[in-house]
Order: structure tokens, then C-alpha cells, then sequence
């Protein structure tokens, strides 16, 4: 009975290994070595290429990234600059703040054709004329730098100097000066119309900002506006003016 029981209990034990429910086939698409890499790889291409897209800040594009022709609801952001303020024009937008190492406040102009200029207005001593022509030829360096030197200069100084002192008739020491670059399809202006009192006084003889330093950026494809005609006003005789 021995030699008949062991034979039954070794078949017995092979068929219920072969009744049991086989494991689920493993997927080797996913395993080490066989993984279609150059999908992989093109996927992680376009997640770099739109985490890295710069803008485009070069002048044929637009003002620091701010497209030519962009329409003024449409408001420009830069940094270091306050937030946008429209005109009640509704024809310019105007920031301030730092522009290096200046303080400056710029002002974007908007034509039918939309944005068509950046005009930067630094700010200026309005008490030395030497100064004002030292900020002119900084700022004109660091532009040429950039662009290569102006294709257009000019430089004229008048007036009275700093030695003057003629209390009793006041003069005022005048220096222009201009610098034009070419950078196609943009012009680039920097412009200095410095005006000091002199002799100096505790109060000046004219109030306000009589003095200005502007660098300007403009693009003459945007510069169109059509204009309303205008009924002509019928001013008064001149002797009822003055």
C-alpha cells in the first residue's frame, strides 16, 4: 500500500500546481532598455523651449519687448517702473522710476497704427549747464555702445558763463545738443535743451523745468495719425489779446 500512495500523492500535488491561477503577464514595454527614448526626449524638448522663450527685445520687434503698433489697451510693464498711467488723451502711457542710473520718466505714444514712440525724459539740474552737457555725453556713450556711433550730431553753446553776475539784467547760458542713430526700421534721438539762469538767483526768473534730456524711440511705419478737421476758431484783434 506504501508504493501505491506516494505515486498518487506526487500526482496529486502536480495537478493543483497546474489548476492554479497563473500570474498576469508582465509588461516589458515600460521596463529599463526598452522605453522609446526619442519620444521621451522630444517632450522634454518643448517643455524647455516654452519654459525658456524669451521675449523678443530687439528695436526691429519693439521698446523693450513692447511690440511696434500694440494698441494702448494693451499696456506696456517694465521693470523697475511704476505701473502704467494713460493720458486723458488716451493717446500715451507714462511710468517712472529707474532707467540705470537715472531717474526717468518714459512715455509711450500711440498713433492710429498704434504704439509708434518710447520718449525718455531724465531727470536734469536745471541749476548747472556743465552738468547737463556731462549727463548729454554719458547717456551718448552708453547708446553708441549699444547702437554704434550716431550718424548725426550737433552741439551749440551760447550764452553768458558762470563768471556772469549782472544782477540787474539777467541772462541765461544755452546749450543744444543732438545725436541721431540709424537702426532700421527705428530711429533713435537724444536730445539735450539745457537753459540756465545766469546769474544765479535765490528765485528763478521763470518757473517750471526750463531744461530737458530726452532719448527717444521711434518707429516712422507707426507714426501715421489721420487728423479731424477742424473748424477754424476766429481769434480776436490783437489788441483785445495784449
Amino acid at each position: 500500500m506504501k508504493r501505491i500512495l506516494i505515486p498518487i500523492i506526487i500526482c496529486s500535488f502536480i495537478v493543483a500546481q497546474e489548476e492554479e491561477i497563473p500570474d498576469a503577464p508582465v509588461d516589458t514595454t515600460l521596463m529599463e532598455g526598452s522605453i522609446d527614448t526619442s519620444k521621451v526626449e522630444s517632450v522634454l524638448d518643448i517643455v524647455d523651449i516654452v519654459d525658456t522663450v524669451d521675449i523678443d527685445f530687439s528695436l526691429e520687434f519693439g521698446y523693450k519687448g513692447y511690440a511696434w503698433g500694440s494698441k494702448i489697451s494693451n499696456l506696456p510693464r517694465l521693470q523697475n517702473m511704476s505701473a502704467p498711467q494713460p493720458g486723458s488723451d488716451n493717446r500715451s502711457v507714462s511710468m517712472s522710476g529707474m532707467l540705470g542710473l537715472d531717474s526717468v520718466e518714459i512715455i509711450f505714444v500711440y498713433s492710429d497704427s498704434g504704439f509708434w514712440k518710447s520718449e525718455i525724459d531724465f531727470q536734469l539740474e536745471d541749476d548747472d549747464i556743465d552738468t547737463q552737457i556731462e549727463s548729454f555725453l554719458r547717456i551718448e556713450k552708453n547708446v553708441s555702445e549699444v547702437y554704434g556711433n550716431p550718424f548725426s550730431t550737433d552741439q551749440t553753446i551760447n550764452g553768458p558763463s558762470n563768471s556772469y553776475n549782472n544782477f540787474l539784467n539777467v541772462k541765461y547760458s544755452r546749450a543744444f545738443y543732438r545725436s541721431s542713430w540709424n537702426v532700421s526700421p527705428v530711429r533713435i534721438v537724444l536730445v539735450l535743451n539745457g537753459i540756465v539762469q545766469q546769474p544765479k538767483t535765490e528765485s528763478s526768473l521763470l518757473e517750471g523745468d526750463i531744461s530737458f534730456l530726452k532719448l527717444v524711440y521711434y518707429n516712422p511705419d507707426f507714426m501715421i495719425t489721420v487728423k479731424e478737421e477742424q473748424q477754424t476758431e476766429k481769434l480776436p484783434s490783437i489788441f483785445e489779446i495784449y
